[in-house]
């Protein structure tokens, strides 16, 4: 049976069966401790148990739809994109091990396998304080700076304004970098195999020197955001599906509470210009973040 062993945001991930080929990004991740237990073993080749538990997510209608159930430590991903088509995954806590399967029927693209599995280490890593954030992460002088915001707002816009401006700037992660809150509090964001349309895979990791959330303007003005304004600027960034089950969202609420006492919000109005690249950067380095 093929398998494969790769360190995320510093865990252990073991994946066999069917499909590796289709998991683009992860042979970056590959690493060569084997002995270490692994967070989470996915199969794809083993037993998918349906349940009859009612979903607590739901996106889609009646006949092409994906959702996600909870049961007893356990939770079930299901996909139909038609009569014939489907995709199921199941994870399992096992004590400090989480043991996952994916079964697919019919003709599935890639990009779900690959999204699956992104699910599925998301719920195991939040026992550690580790979670996945909707972003395009750049690093400079050693530290990066999340771009956050909506699809179509810009984010890699943003990103790629930085390469072309700015001298020793690099980009981490396009889509879906992991925030950690590691042993002793302190925060890091790491690369990972999920990067959405820009082929970024980076197995390296930084502290955070800001968050910035864009929206569109004629115009480009900065300000700082604290309390409330600065909780809800950042959780619509994380993964929607485990904000609706009470347990997972405890644990992000848990990552957002530590992350926001280290490291400020800001909200970017903005054109996609040179002007606002040097306005977020003088701002940081006027705030003494950078």
């Amino acid at each position: 049976m093929n398998a494969a062993v790769y360190n995320i945001a510093g865990h252990t991930i073991q994946i066999s069966g069917k499909g590796l080929g289709a998991l683009s990004g992860f042979d970056f991740f590959i690493s060569e401790n084997t002995d270490q237990e692994p967070l989470l073993v996915i199969d794809t080749e083993a037993a998918v148990h349906d349940w009859v538990n009612s979903p607590f997510y739901t996106v889609g209608n009646e006949k092409t739809f994906y959702n996600l159930s909870a049961g007893n430590n356990a939770y079930l991903f299901r996909l139909k994109l038609s009569e014939d088509n489907s995709l199921q995954a199941e994870i399992r806590r096992e004590n400090n091990c989480f043991q996952a399967a994916v079964r697919q029927r019919g003709i599935i693209n890639d990009v779900w396998l690959h999204c699956a599995c992104e699910l599925l280490f998301n719920i195991a890593a939040l026992s550690r304080q580790t979670v996945s954030i909707h972003s395009s992460a750049m690093v400079i002088h050693g530290k990066s700076i999340l771009f956050l915001g909506e699809s179509g707002t810009g984010k890699s816009t943003q990103s790629h304004l930085w390469l072309n401006h700015l001298p020793d700037t690099e980009l981490l992660n396009d889509d879906s970098p992991f925030i950690r809150v590691e042993t002793g509090g302190n925060i890091r964001v790491h690369g990972s195999p999920w990067s959405g349309k820009t082929p970024c895979y980076k197995n390296t990791s930084n502290p955070i020197a800001a968050f910035v959330r864009l929206s569109q303007a004629p115009h480009n003005r900065i300000r700082r955001l604290k309390g409330a304004e600065a909780i809800g600027a950042l959780l619509p960034s994380f993964p929607p599906s485990l904000l609706h089950d009470k347990k997972l969202a405890e644990s992000i609420y848990s990552v957002v509470s530590q992350t926001l006492q280290q490291t400020p919000v800001y909200q970017l109005e903005c054109l996609p210009d040179a002007g606002a690249v040097e306005l977020v950067y003088s701002t940081l380095l006027q705030d003494r973040f950078l």
